[in-house]
């Protein structure tokens, strides 16, 4: 029998976490969606826009400050009781009543950012706004990724998908004309860099337990990075420039469910197909 598919999303409650669970569970509504915020009342607020928008998908909201470890461990701890179990069993798909030894942890979507602009040139303001970036774009992210880890390892096909930006590649950054932000700019490149540590960190315990003949530490995680694109959300304060956040959800989704993607590789969606950004 086939387990279902468990797919977690921070930040979801709207723009481009709302659209990602909006596109992934009308695709796939055999999965089951999870998506966190740091109000359940937005978080249910989402769900019935989601109903109303016709998605008939599994669907639960938890409560996440990503910035505190006791609300992590606390959200890890409620999915380990209802999700975490292996695959390998059917599951059903109703809002409520999931029965905890049928479902497994499958995706984890780091989508919760920030973005602030020091609005002085002081040394205080500058080191708040690296500081409280990076706490949200990269801390953040290496915690829930270490906290979710066990959830991850007992999935066939476990993927961590880190939401970046067109500014963390350096390459791209170099040599294109863009939007300058380096406090923000730089948070993602660190959070390229964590993306690509992470899947080496992996690639070497899969190839060393291989070699010893012992497997312990589950299958190989794929890690991902994505760039949606400059969008038009509340993060941007709805620029008119920016595109829709359901076409920025596309790389997203599409990493989502195929399978066929190698990991430690950093994708965008841009005229009608997946396209590999460099680092």
């Amino acid at each position: 029998m086939i387990s279902q598919k468990v797919v977690l999303v921070t930040g979801a409650n709207r723009g481009l976490g709302f659209a990602i669970v909006s596109i992934a569970a009308t695709r796939d509504p055999s999965a089951h969606y999870i998506l966190t915020c740091r109000d359940l009342e937005d978080g249910q607020k989402a769900i019935n826009e989601l109903r109303k928008n016709g998605v008939t998908a599994s669907i639960e909201s938890v409560q996440l400050e990503v910035t505190k470890d006791a609300d992590i461990a606390k959200v890890v701890e409620s999915i380990t009781i209802s999700h975490g179990k292996l695959d390998g069993e059917n599951a059903q798909s109703a809002d409520t009543c999931l029965e905890p030894d049928l479902i497994s942890f499958s995706v984890l979507i780091n989508n919760a950012g920030i973005a602030r602009m020091p609005m002085d040139t002081s040394l205080p303001t500058i080191r708040a706004a690296y500081t409280e970036m990076f706490d949200v774009n990269v801390t953040s992210v290496a915690c829930i990724c270490a906290a979710f880890q066990p959830l991850l390892a007992k999935s066939v096909k476990p993927k961590v998908i880190n939401i970046t930006s067109g500014l963390g590649s350096i390459a791209n950054s170099l040599s294109k004309k863009m939007h300058r932000s380096p406090p923000y700019g730089t948070s993602k490149v660190a959070l390229n860099g964590l993306t690509a540590h992470l899947q080496t960190a992996e690639n070497d315990r899969v190839a060393l337990e291989k070699d010893q003949g012992v497997f312990t530490g589950g299958p190989m995680i794929n890690y991902y990075c994505v760039a949606p694109g400059f969008l038009k959300t509340a993060f941007t304060h709805f620029n008119e420039r920016g595109k829709d956040p359901f076409a920025g959800a596309e790389v997203v989704v599409r990493l989502v469910i195929d399978d066929t993607y190698p990991g430690g590789t950093q994708w965008e969606f841009e005229g009608g197909s997946m396209q590999q950004v460099p680092w």
